[in-house]
């Protein structure tokens, strides 16, 4: 997909110009939408699906373009669900970067979907299929870039190391980043990792933002036992906890006490429906 940003409100064709050498060369774009096809056309679903052929497809494409073999793992908690990790070597003046992206995806059924969920499906601008966004795009980049860099002899300050891993969306043993963790941490042990999370924002073709996740989510449950009158959430009072006190200011509007009527409870209601509405 491409994105096309527009530094002033007229894109004269020197912008144009240069947004073109920005892009990499045609070759380098068909090999990334090679592997992005090749990726979503596995099933690696978590319960129907595996890892492991992403991962040995993966494999043979970074030894073809001449990765040596000690640099290219595959493995993981059990044969289904292979993890992939790569390292491109640099001078090493500096401890290397991590990128993880993930290769398991949610469940597809085939009934549920317009189209194929399993073939890579390009339409009026987007891509369509399981894993195009959620996470085999970013892995398809990633690796796609890290041939890119052997083919021009690329040599970064740093190895920069890729780790394709398994069973992000159902976590449980086979977690890829935690396996690798336990077993493999010195073939991911580095000084920064990038991970799925963040993005970029524009509006109009005006670049806004490009947002970094600085932490992962948490789930929190709470049990309240509270003791109040009694009383029924359809007629809620101004001292019942339960219609108001989660709220730290409730909103008058919505508290009605000792309603008498339909006029009252239509009074209740902000922007008051007149008869023909009410059906009354």
């Amino acid at each position: 997909m491409r994105k096309v940003f527009a530094v002033c409100c007229v894109v004269t064709a020197s912008t144009a110009t240069a947004q073109n050498r920005a892009m990499p060369p045609e070759a380098e774009r068909q090999l990334a939408r090679a592997i992005y096809k090749e990726m979503i056309e596995i099933k690696s679903g978590y319960t129907t699906g595996a890892t492991t052929p992403v991962a040995e497809a993966v494999a043979k494409r970074l030894k073809t373009a001449g990765f040596p073999v000690a640099d290219v793992f595959v493995g993981g908690a059990s044969p289904k669900k292979a993890n992939l990790v790569v390292r491109y070597r640099g001078t090493g003046r500096r401890r290397p970067i991590l990128l993880l992206a993930h290769t398991d995806v949610v469940e597809a059924k085939r009934e549920d979907w317009t189209m194929d969920p399993y073939t890579l499906t390009e339409k009026d601008g987007y891509f369509y299929g399981r894993g195009v966004g959620d996470d085999k795009a970013q892995a398809a980049i990633w690796i796609a870039n890290l041939i890119r860099y052997k083919r021009e002899g690329f040599k970064p300050d740093r190895d920069i190391i890729v780790a394709l891993t398994a069973d992000e969306e159902g976590g449980g043993p086979f977690n890829g980043v935690q396996w690798l963790l336990k077993n493999k941490r010195d073939l991911i042990d580095a000084e920064l990792c990038l991970n799925e999370g963040g993005w970029g924002e524009s509006v109009d073709g005006t670049r806004l933002a490009n947002d970094v996740q600085v932490s992962e989510k948490y789930v929190i449950n709470y049990r309240l036992q509270v003791n109040n009158k009694g009383g029924h959430s359809s007629l809620p009072v101004a001292d019942n906890f339960a219609a108001n006190g989660i709220v730290a200011r409730p909103d008058p509007r919505y508290v009605a006490d000792g309603l008498r009527s339909d006029d009252d409870l239509f009074e209740a209601i902000p922007g008051r429906l007149d008869a023909r509405e009410r059906g009354i």
